[in-house]
């Protein structure tokens, strides 16, 4: 009877669990389900390119001029990995490369930064340094003595430490857009409400008057929202309306939201062309890994001597800003620009005068993507997993405690099996989907107060009682 008991038990367990799991979802399963509960946005860690490999690189530099390096710390010293497979120090392979007249073109992967920046000063000055993300892009490392940058294509970030610089290759690789990204341009009408959604295949740009725009805001969670209008002295500017940014930056980090700020004298032509820059990647499937580096990179001028400086909160709440001033000569050239080609043809580094990027940090970014619901904090994802886990690994001591709060049904209480059936699986439904994620956990708890009574009462009650009914 025992026996027949347990094999009826497990087969409810395990009929209750598919029955939970399938119900959801009958299309898709429970996969499925959570993938649908789950976000599907702003995920950082999802590599772009394949793991860096120095056989790949090789056909990008010229023979004998590249070499992959790594610090050991044993040795305090950097060393050369050459494509033969020979293992050299930095400064031998760096004077071979000087003897063939090439110049030695250094490849250092992420997972093998050194403790601290020091060790790059160690390394020869005529060398040149790329750094391979996890993620498969390439950045460049350089620097004097007292200062060190970062540097993606046309924009660079100073470095002040290892720590610094982790979080400079994080900031640069995580994705800008969103599914649910909206364009924003300020109306005429101060009071023009945001509009809904349009989730067309097309970008829009949508009408909000200013006074509209932080209720705007309050409607949207972990969202890129991009807005564009003339800034000055910390305020956004339309007509003789004003918002104040760090407002918008007040509302979107509650929010979660990625915040770009365009400041531009014509902010509708600067959407606009972002829309259609957006809109292009969209259509050929690269919007998806349009990264922080590549969004500066498009309002960063091409025929800059130096990379323009972004530079990053150090606060760690990856306030990251790109300014940039269009000099004398700009100016000169952009006049003659608009008088010889149509507005339409202008680069968004043309158009935009400073370009604002708020995202949230690295440990709320991981955060949020840890969470199965967007709207649940993961740490209550996985107490729920973990009671449940626990509880399950238990069943019998869940089992007895779930019965003395609601009895199993009789079936000696109901006149047809139909209802019976109901209530039996009403019953073990809550005790799967309620009772071992919520109190599961207390089960263990249980048990030790139930071995620790037994051996008090071993050890001194019990004794007691005997000595007691000895002298009495």
């Amino acid at each position: 009877m025992i026996k027949y008991q347990a094999k009826t038990f497990w087969l409810n367990i395990f009929l209750t669990v598919l029955f939970a799991f399938t119900l959801p979802s009958a299309e898709a399963g429970f996969i499925s389900g959570l993938s649908k509960l789950g976000k599907s946005i702003d995920a950082p860690d999802k590599p772009h390119g394949s793991s860096f490999r120095l056989a790949d690189e090789l056909a990008h530099y010229p023979e004998g001029s590249v070499a992959e390096i790594s610090f050991n710390h044993s040795q305090n010293q950097w060393l050369a990995k050459t494509p033969d497979g020979k293992s050299v120090s930095v400064h031998e392979f760096s004077e071979n490369a000087a003897d063939a007249n090439k110049q030695a073109i250094l490849l250092l992967a992420e997972r093998d930064l050194p403790y601290s920046l020091d060790a790059f000063k160690t390394l020869p000055a005529d060398v040149v340094i790329k750094l391979k993300s996890r993620h498969g892009k390439t950045y460049s490392l350089s620097g004097t003595p007292t200062t060190t940058q970062l540097i993606d294509k046309h924009i660079s970030i100073d470095i002040s430490d290892i720590r610094a610089l982790k979080t400079a290759l994080w900031q640069l690789q995580r994705p800008v857009t969103s599914v649910n990204m909206r364009l924003i341009q300020l109306a005429d009408n101060p009071d023009v409400m945001l509009p809904k959604q349009n989730y067309g295949s097309k970008i829009p740009v949508d009408n909000v008057g200013i006074n509209q725009l932080l209720k705007a805001l309050k409607t949207m969670r972990q969202q890129t929202f991009a807005i564009s209008a003339k800034v000055e002295n910390g305020f956004l500017l339309h007509g003789k309306e004003k918002i104040a940014v760090k407002d918008l930056e007040k509302v979107a980090a509650d929010r979660d939201i990625s915040l770009i700020i365009l400041g531009s004298d014509k902010p509708k032509k600067t959407l606009q062309t972002l829309a259609k820059d957006w809109q292009k990647k969209k259509d050929d499937g690269s919007l998806n890994s349009y990264t922080t580096g590549d969004f500066y990179n498009a309002f960063a001028p091409k025929n800059s001597s130096a990379p323009i400086a972004v530079n990053i909160d150090p606060s760690g709440k990856l306030r990251t800003a790109l300014h940039f001033d269009h000099r004398a000569p700009t100016k000169t050239a952009v006049e003659k620009q608009r008088s010889g080609i149509e507005l339409a043809s202008m680069p968004l580094n043309v158009l935009t005068k400073s370009a604002m990027l708020i995202q949230p940090n690295e440990a709320r970014a991981k955060e949020l993507d840890d969470r199965i619901h967007p709207l649940i904090p993961s740490w209550v994802h996985l107490s729920l997993i973990a009671s449940f886990a626990i509880g399950l690994v238990g069943y019998k001591t869940s089992w007895f405690l779930y019965l003395k709060l609601w009895a199993s049904p009789l079936r000696v209480n109901y006149r047809q099996w139909f209802p019976f059936a109901i209530r039996s699986l009403m019953h073990m439904l809550c005790f799967v989907l309620l009772y071992l994620p919520f109190l599961g956990i207390f089960s263990p708890v249980y048990i030790l107060i139930t071995w620790i009574y037994r051996i008090i009462h071993f050890l001194v009650i019990r004794p007691a009682s005997w000595i007691l009914s000895k002298f009495s």
